[in-house]
């Protein structure tokens, strides 16, 4: 394990979740769900702690929680559109998200089909190892 990450991302997200409704997009993305009240822990059962072994990894960790914690609470906002908060929370998530991938693709490439770094190299897929063939994340 790379002692040099910080694994207590999301600095500003996790401080000033004042409102115990909301799991950190860390919590929530471990634990399938945004919401404290609607998670039921099954027995002794723990989460597994995902510990990314480069900086790669780490970034796509924090891709894939910021995304999870978005697309949870849109689809909680699908039902309830009115709820400021959720909307709000939903938002910040979202802006992080879009700043993760962007800064993710300037340092690995593209993402998604619709990146914009393939408007000058189209076939640069080819030649790059995406996240989801990597090696993957180790748990502890």
């Amino acid at each position: 394990m790379n002692r040099n990450f910080n694994y207590n991302y999301y600095p500003n997200m996790d401080r000033d979740m004042n409102n115990p409704k909301y799991f950190t997009p860390k919590e929530g993305y471990l634990r399938g769900n945004m919401f404290r009240n609607l998670y039921k822990g099954y027995m002794n059962y723990q989460p597994a702690v995902l510990r990314p072994t480069n900086e790669q990894e780490e970034m796509f960790l924090r891709l894939s929680e910021a995304e999870f914690a978005a697309h949870d609470l849109n689809l909680y906002l699908d039902l309830y559109p009115n709820d400021g908060n959720a909307l709000e929370l939903f938002n910040k998530y979202r802006m992080e998200t879009n700043r993760i991938m962007m800064e993710y693709e300037k340092k690995y490439g593209p993402i998604l089909i619709n990146s914009d770094s393939l408007n000058t190299s189209p076939f640069l897929w080819q030649t790059l190892i995406f996240p989801w063939n990597m090696e993957g994340l180790s748990n502890v």
